[in-house]
């Protein structure tokens, strides 16, 4: 009966995996370089789409309508990197999604076309009307452009965003702005929810992303301190270093292996009880007792529990980390 279960659970997962994968692969993903005028007139919108909030979730949904009230085809243009990753590449931005989870999220989103520009030193130095001129009207006969409530692009020290209205008007495009999102009185953006991650409020940054917080990594050898106090953990490490993970702390989460959630926390930081001086991303999964050494996991961050602190023995910190365990159980419950 066991080895049924496991046959079905391999079978589920599977599928899933298939499917996420099979989005991507349907989900259209050009060159904007490569491009020559296409057959019919598009509506496009630009941006980075970093995390695809909610903010991002209510463009792409007005993208999807408005371009069907005009006939025209919906394309999303973005980048490969983030601008910073090159204007300041010695403090290159923290992200909320990897170029894989950002395609996959879009993707899901049901986004159809996406149109990349390779951000490199020529792309930064392109002013947003000449960027408008030789991408979008040029190669992608872009009917309609969706701007963001905030949205703007082009060089910054070569800002002539303002002058889109006249490259419209002769060029024969329509501008439209989509409204902003609040939540909880805050206009959604992907700088807002960054800020909260970096301040350890997880409940402000999953309600602006309209989903829990994830972070995907692979698990290393650690230091083995949480198998010594019968709390093994796994040392998580990011195959993206520009990946952000939030402010140093112990969390809830729920983590998923082969296709199963795990209620789950971390410690994020030091480990002051044990002299750690070397900051670490340690998940204890509760109730799972199978080796994870070389797998990939991912992990939602659910809420905070509290701030690192050091403890007198590691009697005091078994005790305090069985007290977290009941705290998180209780907060992925919710």
């Amino acid at each position: 009966m066991f080895g049924i279960a496991k046959i079905l659970l391999f079978f589920i997962l599977t599928k899933f995996l298939y499917f996420c994968t099979l989005k991507v692969l349907l989900m259209k993903i050009i060159n904007i370089e490569d491009i020559n005028i296409l057959d019919r007139e598009t509506m496009v919108t630009v941006g980075m789409f970093d995390g695809l909030h909610l903010g991002h979730r209510h463009l792409l949904a007005t993208l999807s309508e408005q371009s069907k009230k005009r006939d025209q085809t919906p394309i999303v243009v973005t980048f490969d990197r983030h601008p910073r990753q090159v204007l300041h590449p010695e403090s290159p931005m923290q992200l909320l999604s990897t170029a894989d989870e950002r395609m996959q999220m879009l993707a899901d989103f049901g986004v159809e076309t996406v149109a990349m520009v390779k951000f490199d030193v020529e792309a930064a130095s392109m002013s947003a009307c000449r960027f408008a001129e030789n991408y979008l009207c040029s190669r992608l006969a872009m009917k309609t452009l969706l701007l963001g409530y905030d949205n703007s692009f082009g060089s910054k020290s070569n800002d002539d965003f303002a002058r889109l209205p006249e490259v419209a008007e002769r060029h024969g495009f329509d501008i439209l702005h989509d409204s902003a999102v609040y939540v909880n009185g805050v206009d959604v953006s992907s700088t807002k929810i960054r800020r909260a991650l970096q301040q350890g409020d997880i409940e402000a940054a999953n309600a602006m992303l309209g989903y829990p917080y994830r972070f995907s990594g692979h698990v290393v050898h650690g230091r083995h301190i949480g198998t010594g106090l019968g709390f093994p953990t796994a040392n998580l490490v990011s195959d993206d270093r520009n990946k952000l993970l939030p402010a140093n702390g112990v969390y809830a989460l729920r983590a998923m292996v082969d296709g199963v959630t795990w209620p789950a926390m971390a410690n994020l930081g030091m480990q002051p009880t044990f002299d750690g001086h070397q900051s670490a991303f340690e998940v204890h999964l509760i109730g799972f007792d199978k080796n994870l050494y070389g797998r990939q996991i991912t992990v939602e961050f659910v809420g905070r529990i509290r701030d690192i602190k050091p403890f007198s023995s590691p009697m005091e910190l078994k005790a305090q980390l069985m007290k977290d365990s009941v705290d998180a159980m209780n907060m992925t419950k919710k």
